[in-house]
C-alpha cells in the first residue's frame, strides 16, 4: 500500500524507535544512544544502537537497521504495510483509505487461501470421507474440543480434490502453487497433500500460514510433510502453537519436535508448549523466545540420539540470546505424548518441576564413555571440558562450572579457568582474524549489492555520493550536472534513484521513505551508508566520488570502442550525430 508522506511522519514520530524497542529489549542509555544486544543475530555483546536525534538503529554486527517501521517488519515478521498498520494502531491513529499495493494484495490472497484450505480441511475431517484420520486423532487420545481448538483436518486420498474445491472458490492452479497447496511434476499440477491428517500451522496473530500432514498409510516416504515456504510462512522463524502459548501465564515455554506433543500437551493443561517445524531449533526461533519475554524454556526432545543432539543445539543457542534452558529425562517413555499417555499429567508436571539445569545436562555427556578413575580418563574430559567451558557466556555460570570440572579432574580451578580463558581469547582471535579478512579481501557473499566486490572504488564512490545527496539535497544539480557515468552497483543505483526521485518531489530526505521500495535487509544497508560517520562527504570528497564513477564509465566505453566492428563505429557516429541535431 502506498501511505502518504505526511502519514509515514504521523506514524513514526507518534511511535518513539527508544519505546517501541523496550518492549523487545532490554536498552542500556549510552549518552545520546541506546544500546543493546540484537534481537536479529546471536549476540555476545551490545553491538546494535538507537539514536534518538534520527529515530533509528542499526546493528553493527548483522547490519540490520533503519527507521521504527523497519525495526518492527523485523522483530514481528511483517511487511511494509502491515508495519505501519501495526504502529498505527499502537498509536492509535486512523488508518487512510486502504489501496494494497501487489505486494500485499498477493500476502492478503495467501491468508484467505490457506483460510479457506483450512476449513476444508477441518470439514472433511468430520465427513464420511475424512473417518480414518479421525479415527486416527481419537486413537491418539484427542478430544473433540483439542481437535476443534487447533483446526486438524483431513486430506483425501485424491490428487485433486482440493484443486477442484479451490477452484469452485475462485483460486486458480498458479494460485494455489504459489501457497504450496498444489504440487508440480511435469507441468501438471495436483494436490500436495493427499491421505493425511493436517495440521494447519498458524502465525502469531492466528493466520493460517501453512499446513503439516501426517501420512495415514504405512510406509510413506515422509510421514510428516510440511508446506514449500513462501511469502507468508519462513518455517525457521516460526514455532507451532505460539499463536495460543503466548498467552500463557506460565513463566516458561516447553519446546518439543511435532505437532503431537504439543497438541497432547495443551490438552492436558501445559498450554505454554511449542514446536519447531520439522527441523532443530534455528538462531531466528531462539530470538523468537526471547521476544516473548519469558526467560526459561524446557526443552522436551525425544530420548534418541537425534532428540539429544537437538537439545544441545536447543541449549547452546538459547543460551546466546540470555535465555536459561532446561532439560526433561523422560524415563519410560520417548516423547512427552507417550508420557503423559502412560502416567498421566500431574506425573508430567512433576518431570517439569523437577527439570535439570542444561549445564548441568551437558557437563555430565562430557563424561560418558570415559574411565575417571584414571588420568587418561580425566585428561579426556578435561579437554572437552575446556572447550565447553569457553562457549558459556554467563560469567558466573562460568566460574561455577569450572570448579565442577576442576573437582571432577583433580586439577587446581585457576589451571582450569586459565585455560578456559586462553581458548576464549584464541576463538576471539580467530573470529576477529576473519573478520578483518572479510573486509580487505571479501568474498562473493554480499547477497544485497553483490555487485560491490567486484569494484569496491566505484561502490565507494557511489556510497560517498548517496550519503551527500541524503544529508544536503542542494546538491542535486550538481551532482547530476558532472555526473556524467552513472552507477555501476544495481542496489546503489536503485537507492540513489529513488533519493533523486525523493528531492524532485521537493521531499526531504528521510530513513521512513525508504521502507515501501526496499526490503528490510535493504533498509539495514541505507541506514549503513546515510549514517557513515567515516564517510566524507564535502564538496572537495563529492568531486573525487564522481571522478571515480565518471573514470570509470570512460574506461568502459573505450573498452567498448576497442571492441567494436566498423559498421557498429559507423552506426555510433550516425546516433551522435542524429542526437547533436
Amino acid at each position: 500500500m502506498a501511505f502518504s508522506e505526511d502519514f509515514l511522519r504521523e506514524v513514526r514520530d507518534n511511535n518513539d524507535i527508544i519505546s517501541v524497542a523496550q518492549s523487545y529489549v532490554e536498552l542500556k542509555r549510552v549518552g545520546s544512544r541506546y544500546t543493546c544486544k540484537c534481537p536479529f543475530h546471536s549476540d555476545d555483546s551490545p553491538s546494535c544502537t538507537f539514536y534518538t536525534d534520527t529515530n533509528s538503529f542499526f546493528c553493527f554486527g548483522c547490519h540490520a537497521g533503519g527507521d521504527v517501521i523497519t525495526f518492527i517488519r523485523l522483530i514481528e515478521n511483517l511487511d511494509y504495510p502491515e508495519a505501519v498498520r501495526f504502529l498505527a494502531q499502537r498509536a492509535g491513529l486512523s488508518l487512510p483509505e486502504d489501496k494494497a499495493d501487489g505486494s500485499d494484495v498477493l500476502r492478503r490472497k495467501l491468508y484467505e487461501m490457506n483460510r479457506t484450505a483450512g476449513r476444508y480441511f477441518h470439514e472433511q475431517l468430520f465427513s464420511p470421507a475424512g473417518s480414518r484420520g479421525l479415527e486416527y486423532l481419537k486413537r491418539r487420545g484427542l478430544s473433540e474440543h483439542t481437535i476443534k481448538r487447533f483446526g486438524l483436518g483431513y486430506a483425501a486420498d485424491d490428487y485433486h480434490a482440493l484443486q477442484y474445491f479451490m477452484r469452485s472458490k475462485g483460486y486458480s492452479d498458479f494460485d494455489l502453487a504459489d501457497g504450496a497447496l498444489l504440487a508440480r511434476n511435469n507441468n501438471k499440477m495436483y494436490d500436495k497433500f493427499r491421505d493425511r491428517v493436517m495440521f494447519p500451522i498458524f502465525d502469531q496473530r492466528g493466520n493460517v500460514v501453512a499446513f503439516g500432514g501426517r501420512a495415514l498409510k504405512e510406509g510413506e516416504r515422509a510421514k510428516y510433510l510440511n508446506s514449500d515456504e513462501t511469502k507468508i510462512f519462513q518455517k525457521r522463524e516460526m514455532l507451532y502453537a505460539l499463536n495460543y502459548a503466548k498467552n500463557s501465564k506460565a513463566d516458561y515455554f516447553i519446546l518439543c519436535e511435532g505437532y503431537m506433543d504439543v497438541i497432547s500437551m495443551h490438552q492436558a493443561g501445559f498450554d505454554s508448549a511449542v514446536a519447531t517445524l520439522g527441523t532443530a531449533i534455528t538462531p531466528e526461533q531462539a530470538r523468537l523466545i526471547a521476544r516473548m519475554g519469558k526467560k526459561n524454556v524446557i526443552l522436551s526432545y525425544d530420548s534418541d540420539a537425534p532428540g539429544q543432539a537437538a537439545a544441545t543445539r536447543g541449549i547452546n543457542l538459547l543460551a546466546q540470546v540470555g535465555i536459561r534452558a532446561m532439560v526433561l529425562k523422560m524415563d519410560g517413555a520417548k516423547d512427552p505424548d507417550e508420557f503423559i499417555k502412560k502416567f498421566g499429567a500431574e506425573a508430567f508436571r512433576h518431570l517439569i518441576e523437577s527439570s535439570g539445569n542444561a549445564i548441568d545436562y551437558e557437563m555430565d555427556k562430557l563424561t560418558a564413555g570415559l574411565d575417571m578413575m584414571t588420568e587418561d580418563g580425566k585428561s579426556a574430559y578435561i579437554k572437552k571440558a575446556v572447550g565447553f567451558l569457553a562457549g558459556i557466556s554467563d560469567d558466573l555460570d562460568r566460574n561455577v562450572y569450572i570448579s565442577r570440572a576442576a573437582r571432577l579432574s583433580d586439577i587446581p580451578a585457576d589451571t582450569v579457568r586459565v585455560a578456559v580463558e586462553a581458548e576464549m581469547k584464541r576463538r576471539k582471535r580467530k573470529s576477529d582474524r576473519d573478520f578483518r579478512r572479510e573486509l580487505i579481501h571479501p568474498r562473493n557473499s554480499d547477497k544485497i549489492n553483490p555487485d560491490a566486490y567486484k569494484m569496491p572504488r566505484e561502490e565507494k564512490a557511489e556510497r560517498g555520493i548517496i550519503c551527500a545527496l541524503y544529508h544536503d539535497p542542494e546538491k542535486l544539480d550538481k551532482i547530476l550536472e558532472k555526473l556524467s557515468g552513472g552507477f555501476v552497483t544495481d542496489f546503489n543505483k536503485r537507492v540513489f534513484s529513488h533519493l533523486v526521485k525523493l528531492v524532485r518531489n521537493g521531499t526531504t530526505p528521510d530513513i521512513s521513505l525508504f521502507n515501501e521500495e526496499f526490503e528490510s535487509a535493504e533498509m539495514g544497508r541505507i541506514t549503513a551508508i546515510v549514517s557513515d560517520t567515516m564517510l566524507a562527504y564535502d564538496n572537495d570528497a563529492l568531486e573525487d566520488y564522481i571522478k571515480t564513477l565518471n573514470e570509470y564509465s570512460a574506461n568502459a566505453a573505450r573498452k567498448d570502442a576497442a571492441s567494436m566492428t566498423d559498421d557498429e563505429m559507423l552506426r555510433l557516429a550516425q546516433e551522435l550525430k542524429e542526437k547533436k541535431k
